[in-house]
């Protein structure tokens, strides 16, 4: 009687635990899909156009980005900026590695990322110290786009004082032909990204990309640079300072230039308005996936830049956009002067490329080039 008695307890106060733990357990989980986290970057991307004149477009801009999970291993981020668009969001599904519900207009982007973690090889945290290849298909993409493109990547581990220990990656791409109804163009991109020593939080991320073609008589260059850097809400940037010489000559490969000084005012061609700007913003995907070696968190980064290029592509859009910025500026250049390289030597304080960053940039104005944005650089 008495065993019995245990044992009937024993079951009482078993399903007891059983029911809390499947509360606890439920409890956890709707706070996990509920919880969202918020962070701040500050955006620099410059759209440079030398072929019989000169055409150079620069936006400055403080995003926000919420991350909100959902069941089954997904997250939702919802990208918000001040002035150049209200909101982008999409779904990562961490396990599938695939990105999807994506805001309209962006689904070829979509396409890219998710093309991209098909093809990754490697996973960046099990090769800090080392270099490796990586190539990406992109026959699904289009015609235009060539069907694969390679890097060389490199990582190494960095630390400062403020932020402790940190992983920078560095993509290098080979040249690749983006082909179009009159020719071809030959292109290269550079990126770089820095994480915290998880990937899981991006510091800053730097990527120059340059296409070059003769198929008009004349030799033709399109460049876009770009320069993120996670700030605090009011648009602080994390301190960067002391991250050392190994960094520095890390990130000196990017191949960052002075900056182009206007002398004869033009508009941005068709072909790089398009197909340029377009092969911009695939490969800007893919060398952000490369750099990570999955697809959560650099889509943060690299959907919103290539979500900015698209808007520099548009000259009736860009009329309204600079002068939303150069209003809210006050008349200073991005930054406070210097463009987005002066701006991460004035206010990060770190960046290699300080000796070639004397001068400064006008503030972004409108007008010049036909109606493309004629803020020009003046030379260091």
């Amino acid at each position: 009687m008495v065993a019995k008695r245990r044992i009937k307890n024993f079951c009482g106060g078993l399903a007891y635990v059983m029911t809390v733990l499947v509360l606890l357990t439920f409890t956890n989980t709707s706070m996990a899909a509920g919880d969202e986290s918020i962070q701040h970057y500050k955006m620099i991307s410059t759209v440079e156009y030398v072929g019989q004149g000169q055409f150079t477009n620069q936006v400055e801009e403080l995003f926000t980005v919420r991350e909100k999970p959902l069941s089954n291993d997904k997250v939702q981020y919802f990208i918000s900026a001040n002035d150049l668009f209200k909101e982008l969001s999409f779904v990562v599904d961490r396990g599938a590695q695939q990105l999807s519900q994506t805001t309209e207009g962006s689904v070829l982007l979509a396409q890219v990322n998710n093309d991209c973690v098909k093809s990754l090889k490697k996973v960046t945290s099990a090769n800090i110290g080392k270099t490796w290849k990586q190539a990406f298909n992109l026959s699904s993409v289009g015609d235009s786009f060539p069907a694969e493109l390679k890097f060389t990547l490199t990582a190494i581990q960095v630390e400062n004082q403020e932020l402790g220990k940190m992983i920078a990656v560095r993509a290098l791409s080979e040249p690749f032909f983006v082909k179009l109804s009159e020719g071809t163009t030959t292109s290269r991109i550079n990126t770089v990204y820095l994480f915290d020593s998880a990937i899981e939080d991006i510091f800053l991320s730097v990527s120059v990309f340059e296409t070059t073609t003769t198929m008009n008589g004349f030799k033709e260059t399109l460049r876009h640079e770009v320069a993120t850097c996670k700030t605090d809400a009011a648009g602080e940037p994390v301190d960067l300072k002391g991250l050392g010489k190994e960094f520095e000559k890390f990130v000196a490969k990017l191949d960052v230039t002075k900056g182009l000084t206007v002398v004869k005012a033009t508009a941005l061609p068709q072909w790089a308005q398009t197909s340029g700007l377009q092969a911009a913003q695939a490969s800007g995907i893919c060398s952000s996936l490369a750099c990570e070696g999955a697809l959560n968190p650099v889509a943060t980064i690299s959907m919103p830049a290539a979500k900015v290029v698209d808007l520099q592509a548009n000259t009736s859009e860009l009329r309204t956009v600079n002068a939303q910025l150069a209003a809210n500026m006050g008349g200073e250049g991005a930054g406070g002067g210097g463009g987005p390289w002066g701006w991460l030597v004035n206010k990060v304080g770190f960046w290699p490329a300080a000796g070639i960053v004397g001068g400064g940039v006008t503030a972004i104005a409108v007008g010049a080039g036909g109606g493309g944005g004629g803020g020009s650089h003046a030379s260091p």
